[in-house]
């Protein structure tokens, strides 16, 4: 049931990329906020547990509508100069609705313990206010649209550097399946008492939200490549020492205090958390780059390709990590997906290139021939 939500979205991504550009990104945004709001108050009401499936499976076509909307209004809205700082405040606007999720999702299991349902009212309530507020206050950038579209006119608007990046893409969003694999193997390890794992998981929001504020202004200085080049070495060298990172994490008994879990860490943590801070280049830079090589009529459509590989990559991912895990445990685990990232990697880099070469190739054929002497 929880696999629904991810498998609709990411099904739904391209259509709605096209919506967005032939109908507006207002439209499709406050339609995606009231469709969570509604479908929300729905799984607050109810148990059953086909209509609550049927009702979150649809979350995901509202969540394709809302991302898919902010993303192509961030690159309207901004220029080359600027836009690896919006994507960078996008992803600091998600992070942060992660953690706040954690916050009340912990507080609302003990307000509402007798019943859960009420939670998921209370976020409805939220939800249907925003939407109305997002009515009235969100205005539809200018943007160049096309009366017709099809899948030829968008896989043709699609440009080699679009494409170049895709694989790193698709191995990031796969990591992030690695990443959601983590609860089980630290149930895997016989840990139960989660407790505090709650500072650190909010500490590794913290870090990537600035990070990708930080490092997507850095794109914006020196260039998406250069910055993508430091996350994805981040991000590489992060999988490769995560398997002894968290061998040590999971062994510090409950209640230890901080100074001892540190002393039973050792300053391997900071060097995790220093590589885990470089990997958070990638996500603004990334965005940022899709938005500076898509055309400007199919804006929509590239996010909706975003979301599509999101989805599908974190679905791989988790899967992959599954079997990895049963083949050969922790290590196994991140280590394969420290191959995966770094082949998909080198093969974006690659691809990108090649594209550079042929460009080059083209300025110089289109370059005017020197007259004789």
């Amino acid at each position: 049931m929880i696999a629904l939500y991810p498998a609709v979205e990411g099904f739904s991504a391209l259509p709605v990329g096209t919506f967005v550009d032939l109908r507006g990104r207002r439209k499709a945004f406050v339609a995606g906020m009231a469709m969570i709001s509604i479908l929300t108050f729905v799984i607050g009401l109810s148990n059953n547990l086909v209509l609550v499936g049927g009702a979150h499976a649809l979350e995901g076509l509202a969540a394709a509508m809302v991302t898919v909307a902010s993303l192509t209004m961030i690159t309207d809205l901004t220029v080359k100069e600027n836009r690896g700082a919006g994507m960078g405040g996008f992803d600091l606007a998600n992070l942060a609705g992660y953690g706040a999720g954690i916050f009340l999702g912990v507080a609302f299991s003990h307000i509402f313990a007798s019943n859960l349902g009420y939670s998921f009212l209370v976020v409805s309530a939220v939800m249907g206010a925003s939407a109305v507020f997002v009515y009235f206050a969100l205005h539809e950038p200018s943007h160049s649209s096309k009366g017709q579209q099809n899948l030829r006119g968008i896989y043709d608007a699609l440009t080699g550097d679009v494409v170049g990046i895709l694989p790193v893409w698709f191995s990031l969003t796969m990591v992030l399946g690695f990443f959601l694999f983590l609860p089980r193997l630290v149930k895997n390890a016989g840990v139960t008492d989660l407790t505090q794992s709650a500072p650190l998981i909010l500490l590794a929001l913290v870090v990537l939200g600035v990070g990708s504020v930080l490092f997507g202004r850095l794109s914006d200085k020196v260039g998406r490549m250069k910055t993508m080049t430091i996350g994805a070495l981040g991000e590489l060298g992060f999988l490769l020492v995560l398997p002894d990172l968290f061998q040590r994490l999971i062994v510090i008994p409950p209640g230890t205090s901080w100074v001892e879990s540190y002393n039973m860490v050792g300053p391997i943590i900071f060097v995790g958390g220093m590589l885990f801070f470089l990997g958070s280049a990638l996500i603004p830079s990334i965005l940022a780059f899709i938005g500076d090589k898509a055309a400007k009529e199919f804006r929509g459509s590239a996010m909706g390709l975003y979301s599509l590989m999101l989805s599908g990559g974190i679905a791989l991912g988790t899967v992959l990590a599954g079997i990895s895990d049963d083949l050969g445990g922790v290590q196994a685990v991140f280590y394969s997906a420290a191959i995966i990232f770094g082949g998909l990697g080198l093969t974006s880099a690659w691809l990108l290139r090649k594209q550079q070469g042929l460009a080059k190739q083209v300025v110089d054929l289109n370059r005017p021939a020197s007259k004789p002497i």
